[in-house]
């Protein structure tokens, strides 16, 4: 999508210093999104166009954050790349449903799917699911868990990795941290990297944002990758329910 040559470089800069706080989030947490697309919304991008231009950014930080995952031993690739089937092709079609919606559905989805996400953070209903179920079921529940994060992530992407995180905590045991922020950034970095290919094709990019949102979240994400197992989420979970409640609303109203 072509944009004005005159177009003020404050909002650049702010997306660039946003962008390495979500893409840091984003790592150690999930929920990054939830703060990027209502913010190039706010900006002025159409929202099918906030949506495409996120998806360049979270490719970038995914892929520094990958590097620091495999290099400290946190990466699964055999379990990764087998959830990364079913997610990327459902992503596809979760895309091409995101293409088609009115801006206005969009932002009421949006909206709505924040609100779920806050009070999902706040209940942690994998508590009351984990341990459940035997290998076998808990394996034909992940795959098909992961079709429909892929019709999510595909079309939304906002708060994708929480529901991955979520549905790794309920149904594979014993998984460590580090390890299962390792898969959510491999199957993320995978099927976006395919389902992004829809976005372009029908001009939805606005790379003037998605460069200076790439930068930041990418230098986020590699942070984020570096200090992962170490780091503790519980006050980056305050801060993000609080500004998720705030955009949310401000989209409703809006």
């Amino acid at each position: 999508m072509e944009r004005s040559n005159h177009m003020d470089i404050l909002p650049l800069i702010a997306v660039l210093l946003v962008g390495i706080m979500v893409g840091f989030i984003n790592i150690i947490s999930a929920g990054g999104s939830m703060l990027t697309l209502p913010l190039l919304i706010f900006f002025g991008l159409p929202s099918t166009v906030a949506n495409g231009t996120n998806r360049i950014a979270i490719m970038f930080q995914n892929i520094f954050a990958m590097y620091q995952f495999h290099k400290n031993g946190h990466l699964n690739w055999k379990l990764g790349l087998a959830l990364s089937v079913p997610t990327t092709i459902a992503s596809i079609y979760g895309a091409q449903l995101a293409v088609d919606i009115a801006d206005s559905t969009f932002d009421n989805l949006l909206a709505t799917f924040m609100i779920i996400f806050a009070v999902l953070l706040i209940i942690k209903p994998q508590r009351f699911i984990k341990g459940k179920f035997n290998i076998k079921t808990s394996l034909i529940l992940l795959f098909i868990a992961f079709i429909f994060i892929g019709i999510y992530g595909g079309a939304l992407q906002a708060g994708v990795g929480f529901f991955i995180m979520l549905t790794l905590l309920a149904l594979v045991p014993k998984i460590p941290m580090a390890e299962m922020h390792g898969l959510k950034v491999l199957v993320v970095t995978i099927y976006i990297s395919i389902s992004t290919f829809v976005f372009i094709a029908n001009d939805l990019i606005s790379w003037d944002f998605a460069i200076a949102l790439s930068i930041g979240s990418a230098t986020g994400g590699f942070l984020g990758g570096k200090y992962a197992s170490i780091m503790p989420d519980k006050l980056l979970e305050k801060l993000l329910i609080t500004a998720i409640i705030f955009f949310a609303v401000l989209l409703l109203v809006r």
